[in-house]
């Protein structure tokens, strides 16, 4: 059961205010002020904004944490407030944390490298402040926990397998609470570039909010974005016995693999089209119990179209009723943050009944043909909803989310 949420996105440093601007459509997406973007092919990103360390953590620390990694500590001291978890020598032993990167300390690492390129000394602190196991590490720190930490990275998929993997060591009775979730901050000149160099960036310098435009016709990439959410997952006898209030089950969910090209989703989408099948089987729900989608919709033109017939074949006739939007329209992608926040736009739908927008859907386009939500916001109940979380690599999971009473 999913009992705390914490959030730090480029439209909100907190969880309520990330939902509220996506609920209302409102983009995070502008000029990047991290660097002067000028002559760059891609100017603009989503950017956390208004974000200080210096007011999380001490000057030492404040110094030295990576951001990825800050942002993390920071949403999972949310989320564990949140579920009103206390973490003490009883039940320190019994909490994990899984808190996944795709590609953690790139900043860090481009600082450290011109550093030495202009003959100065990188911080002594670099080498782990930018490995990818290091925001679970810093949050169990933080927290005090001694359970299983664990990091994974696949790619745009890591943050949505973070809740897969708690709940498998839930499962397993490795732990009764696994704080999870997913981070990333790499709004960085060589990053944005390398990006840009492959296609895969929105052009749209003259109009940064309306960039991020998944499944419309006039969707020219996606736009990159930063940010970390982070969930208390914990049994459903452990939530119970605290008297917690639960947003949601993680019901069940799926990985494959398309095992077909380094960046290019295969055009088929057949190993797509398993992982939503499978998901909804083993959360032991049916394609007509879905009540909505919260897709990957990158607004890339190969990614939407193949998430489309992915949905369409796995989910046949019922998915012609079903919502389907994407919070990247608002927020860009947040690569590991992405799944994470996906997963959070689900529970949270189901808390509110509430179905959030894809904003800057104008001209659908006639290969994405489903209910895409477009521009405003829906109200209707919602007990079952299902997240898509896609990567680099072939990485494909899905994970089904259902209203807590339903256990």
């Amino acid at each position: 059961m999913i009992t705390g949420i914490g959030a730090v996105t480029p439209v909100g440093n907190d969880r309520e205010s990330s939902w509220d601007a996506i609920v209302a459509g409102r983009s995070g997406i502008a000029r990047v002020t991290a660097f002067d973007p000028t002559g760059m092919a891609t100017q603009f990103a989503g950017e956390v904004r208004g974000f200080q360390p210096s007011e999380h953590f001490d000057a030492k620390r404040a110094k030295r944490i990576s951001r990825f990694t800050a942002f993390a500590v920071v949403a999972a001291r949310e989320a564990v407030t949140d579920a009103k978890l206390r973490v003490d020598r009883d039940n320190r032993d019994r909490v994990g944390v899984v808190v996944n990167a795709a590609v953690a300390g790139f900043d860090t690492i481009e600082a450290a490298t011109r550093r030495v390129v202009a003959d100065s000394e990188p911080s002594s602190y670099f080498v782990p402040y930018s490995l990818a196991n290091m925001a679970s590490c810093e949050v169990a720190i933080d927290l005090g926990v001694h359970g299983p930490v664990n990091a994974n990275v696949l790619a745009c998929a890591s943050g949505l397998y973070a809740l897969l993997d708690a709940r498998r060591l839930i499962l397993t009775g490795e732990a009764d609470v696994v704080v999870c979730g997913g981070t990333d901050s790499a709004i960085a000149p060589v990053f944005m570039n390398g990006l840009a160099s492959m296609g895969a960036l929105s052009q749209r310098n003259d109009d940064p909010a309306g960039a991020s435009r998944p499944f419309d016709a006039g969707r020219d990439g996606f736009v990159l974005g930063e940010g970390s959410v982070v969930m208390v997952l914990e049994s459903a006898a452990h939530a119970r016995r605290r008297g917690a209030t639960p947003y949601a089950t993680v019901s069940g969910g799926a990985l494959t693999c398309d095992a077909f090209h380094v960046s290019a989703p295969s055009p088929t989408g057949e190993h797509t089209t398993a992982a939503i099948r499978t998901a909804v089987r083993r959360a032991g729900t049916t394609p007509e119990d879905i009540d909505y989608v919260c897709a990957h919709g990158t607004s890339t033109k190969a990614n939407d179209s193949t998430e489309t017939k992915a949905l369409r074949t796995a989910l046949g006739a019922a998915v012609d009723r079903i919502p389907v939007s994407s919070p990247k329209s608002t927020t860009g992608h947040l690569l590991a943050g992405a799944g994470a926040l996906s997963a959070m736009v689900c529970a949270l739908a189901i808390r509110d009944g509430i179905v959030p927008p894809t904003t800057n859907l104008d001209t659908p386009d006639p290969e994405c043909d489903l209910d895409y939500v477009p521009h405003v916001a829906r109200r209707l109940p919602v007990r079952t909803a299902m997240a898509n979380a896609f990567g680099f690599g072939g990485q494909n999971c899905v994970a089904v989310f259902t209203a807590p009473d339903r256990l």
